[in-house]
């Protein structure tokens, strides 16, 4: 195992992700984040804390990333992962009807099938070692629990997240294997810019939309509680309760 703990992200480049890179990177992990644009992941990198990140710049959407030769050759077997943070993914704001097929299908990929694809090729190579406190967390949304107006795509991509995860923890929980999920309301991020801030934040309990950094508390919590197995923690100031 390596001298520190390791966490690999997808989609750790910006926004939640790179909040979440940020509280590992404090608490001693080497962080590798994943991410399609060179130049945004080589900031990101540069901004953490510590001298042991690295970056890898992908498509986590093109089955061959998930590859030897895809990310494999960036990231040799002998670099164990801790953790696995699955947050790449894109957002919907488009009624059903008018949302074309493409964009469906870009959605899906993006938000859940990167997802299973990748989890699965760093689960069959070995990646996650034989030992250790060993956890996968996967970054869902409210809208999938709850649905929304105008994201039905992304409703149910954030949906399958929460399945994929509840079954996965079944059958990973006897290797050592921790599967947890974050589900998340409105986070203040590039993702809500063009949303009604004033007008949702009525609607919350708290009055507010979360802040990046404490959806990335509930991560690192994830990844350090060994008890932690099968676990949603549900972050959307309230929303959800009215």
């Amino acid at each position: 195992m390596p001298s520190h703990p390791h966490v690999l992200i997808t989609g750790g480049s910006r926004g939640i992700g790179l909040a979440i890179a940020h509280h590992f990177a404090r608490a001693s992990y080497g962080c590798t984040l994943v991410s399609r644009t060179p130049a945004t992941l080589k900031a990101a990198v540069s901004s953490l804390p510590g001298a042991q990140h690295t970056s890898i710049t992908g498509d986590v959407t093109d089955p061959s990333f998930w590859t030897p030769s895809g990310i494999g050759a960036s990231l040799p077997p002998s670099d164990r992962i801790s953790v696995l943070v699955n947050c790449a993914g894109i957002t919907q704001s488009s009624l059903f009807v008018k949302t074309e097929p493409e964009r469906i299908q870009e959605i899906v990929d993006t938000n859940l099938t990167s997802m299973m694809i990748g989890t699965r090729y760093l689960l069959r190579k070995g990646y996650f070692g034989r030992e250790g406190n060993r956890t996968i967390v996967n970054i869902a949304s409210l809208l999938g629990t709850h649905g929304g107006h105008g994201a039905v795509a992304y409703a149910a991509s954030k949906a399958g997240v929460l399945g994929f995860t509840r079954a996965l923890a079944a059958e990973t929980g006897r290797q050592g294997i921790r599967v947890n999920a974050v589900v998340p309301g409105y986070v203040e991020t590039d993702m809500v810019k063009g949303l009604d801030h004033a007008s949702l934040s009525q609607r919350i309990p708290l009055g507010r939309f979360a802040r990046p950094e404490e959806i990335a508390s509930a991560a690192l919590f994830l990844a350090q509680n060994e008890y932690a197995h099968n676990c949603v923690i549900n972050l959307d100031g309230g929303l959800s309760a009215v």
